[in-house]
């Protein structure tokens, strides 16, 4: 399940590496995907680069780029807002995850160094006690830095540059729906599934495992039916 932690009433600090506009764009960015942003929602510039501390020129930078990405959508009143997308594009991400992620955790498979492979470790561990705990919040950040660590492992920076703004699509959508806890220990199956077959060097089954984790998550509203392999 790649989902974006719950809302949290602050995001990450601005981490003062690089011009300030880049990091107000990496701080948007890990916002969008962490799901602190609701499908719908306004994001006044104003607002941001008080909340942030900085000017409004490296915020107007920084949504503008979003926008181009396409993950921000700017309205006829010049409002920057989260896009609210239908059920069948939402349909339509999940088909693009299962060609993206399931590739993505193939060469993973075969590219990851064991350092990597213990960091993984380390997130399902996590994942298992949140699920068992029912501990969401705890669930969903690990589970976000699984995927990212999936990503990682993969050594391909082009397939990272694709996923980033799926990823960031994503986590509005996952923002307004709670997995109840059976979906949590099904995902830290899954997940785990996912971290033998890196351990394996078993791309196939890593593939199948991410399938697996991505059909189980689809968005509600999403038909089961319209999705390849449900």
């Amino acid at each position: 399940m790649t989902g974006p932690i719950h809302p949290e009433a602050e995001g990450p600090a601005l981490d003062a590496a690089g011009p300030l506009h880049e990091q107000v764009f990496r701080r948007l960015r890990a916002d969008l995907m962490a799901g602190r942003f609701a499908p719908g929602q306004k994001l006044p510039l104003r607002a941001l680069a008080q909340q942030m501390g900085t000017s409004l020129m490296p915020v107007r930078d920084a949504v503008q780029r979003l926008e181009s990405l396409g993950v921000l959508r700017l309205t006829p009143g010049r409002t920057m807002i989260v896009p609210e997308l239908s059920p069948a594009e939402r349909a339509d991400l999940v088909r693009l995850r299962l060609v993206l992620e399931t590739e993505t955790a193939t060469v993973a498979a075969l590219r990851r160094t064991e350092a990597e492979l213990a960091a993984l470790g380390g997130e399902c561990a996590l994942m298992r006690r949140a699920a068992a705990a029912g501990d969401t919040p705890a669930f969903l950040a690990a589970n976000l830095r699984f995927h990212g660590a999936i990503a990682a492992a993969a050594h391909n920076r082009f397939l990272a540059e694709v996923l980033d703004p799926l990823w960031m699509r994503l986590g509005p959508i996952v923002r307004v729906q709670t997995p109840d806890q059976a979906n949590m220990l099904r995902s830290a199956v899954y997940h785990d599934d996912i971290l033998l077959a890196l351990l394996r060097r078993d791309g196939a089954a890593a593939a199948a495992a991410m399938r697996r984790d991505i059909l189980d998550e689809a968005p509600a509203g999403v038909a089961a039916d319209s999705l390849p392999g449900a």
